[in-house]
């Protein structure tokens, strides 16, 4: 079994890593930006223009390094006969580089120009940044129809990932891709715009009047922001009242517009507008102080009639803002990478800097068909989300166990968060064809050490069934946290607020969070897909997708338990430390503390309810948790896969009602871990010391103020 479990769980592994990683002491030299990946050589080959070919004729010239071959054929050509274009070959044992130029007339076929070839070990230079870049060199290739030779313009070089090219080239591996997919294997950077909440508070409406005017208008509002709609209740009368708040997701920058329109529900089939309003949300109160929100106001309401001749106008009284004060959540908040708000002056200050080289992955073992009868094994790539920035790296073609090997750097405000890599199978060979995802994996903050370098494997589990795992992927890693706050700092920030202070004030509800999750989701797809290239929105809604809430998977009980566990295990070891130590010693003074301690609590009674209030959690929850849920009680009971309708009714209020018990199980497991990494953590002594006398500051303080006086603050 011990072996079983080592097989799925994170493994150590060795690499020669840029720099050996960089020295422990971070704070005293600069990062190198691929410190944390292995170095890759390629050969660049960067092909500008051609000059002096007949213009009735397109030029193509083609690189070729040993079995690899591209050509410019599908690439588009300027008017000044250039391409612009970087090819990449992985440094091998061939050595000859060549550099074909043909024609291609139309009469009389495809002419070769010329040729030039190229010793790799002899003619081509080395460049490492911050080394300037190679000068291009005009190459006679021996075609002078009109007494002017056909000239080529281009660079070549060794370099590697760190070169300004790698971004943009067309790699050798990929070289089958047509230039019209190649845009999609690059790697890229994308900053996803920040997330606000807009509030449309409809009080009442004053003066309505239907569009026939001979009857009492039955009223509802209906509020659109972009794909977003919502609708408040109906409310009858020439002044009705509505109270209520709908609540939209916006992005910046803010200059969407809502739609506001006032509906008369004549009856199930028929409806009219009597009147709409817009705004534009530059246009609202931007709130950026919690608690600061203006009154409500009266707006004019629009006819919707044209020609309406009515003397008076009607009035809707609304409070409309744009609250910047909250957190939008885009992830399962038990996985967050992010807890800031939309205003920045509300924001902590920046702890650190963390570093992620994705150098490869292992047993990425599927095989697509292309629907041209030729098959491929997996094209991968890898997305790494933390906060509102999106790295993918370039797509490695063709390949069971690729190597990226590019690092990137994300800013950290709060250590209590999560960063999410997605492996996905690039399909963009296979016209409108989804990327499939292959495999996640989640690195919680809290559990590295600063200025540590971790160069760990990543396990891949496959879901087969009910009780069956099978790990055929890895993802192997380089990860840092580098410290850029002073000690106190550091220490402190493990006791602030988790999220912006917006949220315990006036707090929403969970079910209205994850309404405006899904909703932050589908906005993030539609901002990220106007990038060029897009961010596809499969992989966006994959990325973002919470996970897997089966109640029937033992799995996630387990886990929960096992997390649990590691408090009570902690208890434990202190039991048997005292057993040890006091019961079965033979030394007075141990006995006399334990004594005296005892003492303690029988004149003092109300310690004994603070120790209580203590232990008494994680024993409920570790009793709770050990019962287990068993799959297929339909069949065990009535004999049968489908239940009786009333069955089946019944069993889904109890699934609901245990899905909220299973997901909060799940968050107060998360929040043991990261309580007992915070009084266990080795990182940083001072941050130690400063949450151990916290704790007792709290203690203290519960154990010596009345017991009114806490009741009245809690």
């Amino acid at each position: 079994m011990a072996a079983k479990k080592d097989g799925f769980s994170v493994k150590k592994i060795t690499r020669k890593l840029g720099r050996e990683g960089r020295a422990q002491n971070s704070k005293d030299q600069p990062s190198n930006s691929h410190d944390l990946v292995e170095q890759m050589e390629f050969l660049y080959v960067q092909l500008i223009q051609v000059i002096n070919t007949p213009k009735t004729c397109t030029p193509i010239v083609e690189v070729a390094l040993g079995n690899h071959k591209s050509s410019t054929k599908d690439l588009p050509l300027g008017p000044s006969m250039e391409w612009n274009q970087v090819f990449a070959f992985d440094k091998t044992k061939d050595d000859v580089l060549s550099i074909n130029l043909s024609l291609d007339e139309s009469e009389n076929g495809v002419v070769v120009v010329g040729e030039q070839n190229f010793k790799l070990a002899e003619d081509i230079p080395s460049r490492v940044p911050p080394d300037s870049r190679i000068v291009p060199k005009w190459y006679s290739m021996n075609y002078a129809e009109d007494g002017h030779p056909v000239m080529l313009l281009m660079s070549v070089w060794f370099g590697t990932q760190a070169d300004e090219v790698y971004s943009h080239a067309w790699f050798s591996d990929s070289f089958d891709v047509s230039a019209s997919c190649l845009i999609n294997t690059r790697p890229n950077v994308y900053l996803a715009p920040r997330l606000c909440y807009v509030r449309v508070k409809v009080v009442s409406g004053h003066d309505l009047v239907s569009n026939d005017g001979n009857r009492t208008p039955s009223v509802y509002v209906k509020a659109t922001l972009g794909k977003q709609v919502q609708k408040t209740a109906i409310s009858s009368g020439s002044n009705p009242s509505w109270n209520q708040e709908l609540i939209f997701v916006a992005s910046e920058p803010l200059h969407d517009i809502v739609y506001i329109s006032l509906i008369d529900h004549i009856d199930d089939q028929q409806e009219e507008c009597i009147g709409t309003l817009t705004k534009y949300l530059s246009e609202m109160y931007a709130v950026k102080v919690p608690e600061s929100a203006p009154w409500s106001i009266f707006y004019d309401i629009k006819p919707s009639v044209e020609g309406d001749s009515r003397q008076f106008s009607s009035k809707i009284k609304m409070k409309l803002t744009v609250d910047q004060t909250y957190h939008v959540f885009d992830e399962y908040s038990q996985y967050s990478s992010d807890y800031q708000a939309f205003a920045k002056g509300l924001w902590p200050a920046l702890l650190g800097k963390l570093e992620i080289g994705i150098l490869g992955a292992t047993g990425l073992e599927t095989v697509k068909d292309l629907g041209d009868g030729t098959k491929t094994s997996t094209d991968a790539y890898v997305v790494a989300k933390y906060g509102n920035k999106w790295a993918k790296t370039r797509t490695v073609a063709d390949s069971f166990s690729p190597k990226w090997n590019e690092q990137y750097t994300w800013d950290v405000y709060d250590k209590c968060t999560v960063v999410t890599l997605g492996i996905y199978d690039n399909y963009s060979r296979i016209d409108y064809a989804k990327d499939v995802p292959i495999g996640k994996v989640r690195i919680p903050l809290i559990s590295l050490e600063w200025d540590k370098l971790y160069t760990r494997s990543f396990p891949i589990i496959l879901d087969l069934g009910e009780t069956e795992l099978k790990k055929t992927r890895e993802l192997h890693l380089a990860v840092r946290c580098v410290p850029l706050a002073q000690p106190v700092a550091l220490a402190k920030s493990r006791f602030g607020w988790t999220l912006p202070r917006a949220h315990y004030i006036s707090r929403l509800s969970t079910d209205q969070t994850e309404q405006l999750r899904e909703e932050a989701v589908k906005v993030n797809c539609v901002n990220l897909a106007k990038a060029e290239p897009p961010l596809r929105n499969e992989v966006v809604a994959d990325m973002l997708k919470p996970p897997n809430r089966d109640l029937v998977s033992i799995r996630i009980c387990k886990a929960n338990y096992e997390s649990l566990c590691r408090m009570v295990q902690t208890l434990s070891m202190w039991y048997a430390w005292f057993d040890a130590n006091i019961r079965l010693t033979t030394d007075v003074l141990p006995k006399f503390v334990a004594v005296y301690i005892c003492g303690l609590l029988l004149f003092f009674p109300k310690w004994i309810m603070c120790l209580a209030v203590y232990i008494l959690p994680v024993y409920v929850a570790s009793k709770f948790l050990s019962e287990t849920i068993k799959r297929g009680y339909y069949r065990n009971m009535y004999g049968i896969d489908t239940p009786p309708p009333l069955v089946l009714e019944d069993d889904l209020k109890l699934e609901n009602l245990a899905e909220k018990v299973v997901t909060f199980i799940g968050e107060a497991a998360s929040w043991v871990e990261r309580l007992c990494l915070l009084f266990t953590s080795r990182d940083d002594p001072f941050a130690l010391a400063y949450s151990w006398v916290v704790l007792y500051l709290i203690l203290l303080a519960i154990c010596n103020v009345p017991y009114q006086i806490l009741g009245f603050f809690g």
